[in-house]
């Protein structure tokens, strides 16, 4: 596949790499991390036509009160370190159904443009999504 335009075609492509999808009209739901207890991240195509990945890594619940202005801290500064991914809070301006601070997810995000978007392009996202991950294992077991 030489061009990636849409969702069925993100799926094949996640698939033909070995990824468990779940694929609906709205969005490509992929396994990611360990087999005992992967992350669900979601792949959906944004107003910008770019294919926006996203990763709950954890909630701001989950978080000890006190821990959370260093874990915040770490995460920013580990963004310079995951890029492309940068780690970002979900609040009720992204998503009107959060009304409690405490569910607001922690997330890793990813936002690729469409209309050049390739295989390897996909691939080498996913395993950025990987990386990103160990670090949000590293930096949230503070706060934890």
């Amino acid at each position: 596949m030489s061009n990636i335009e849409n969702l069925e075609q993100v799926s094949e492509v996640l698939e033909d790499l070995g990824y468990k999808v779940l694929h609906d009209d709205n969005a490509v739901h992929i396994a990611v991390g360990g087999a005992k207890n992967p992350f669900v991240a979601v792949a959906t195509i944004t107003d910008e036509n770019k294919l926006a990945i996203t990763c709950q890594v954890a909630k701001l619940g989950d978080l000890r009160e006190d821990d959370i202005p260093s874990v915040q801290f770490i995460l920013l500064d580990a963004n310079t370190i995951i890029r492309p991914y940068a780690f970002g809070i979900l609040t009720g301006s992204d998503n009107s159904d959060l009304a409690e601070a405490s569910e607001f997810p922690i997330v890793l995000t990813d936002a690729i443009p469409i209309g050049d978007l390739c295989n390897d392009e996909l691939a080498s996202s996913m395993d950025s999504l990987l990386v990103a991950l160990k670090a949000s294992d590293e930096a949230l077991r503070i706060g934890l």
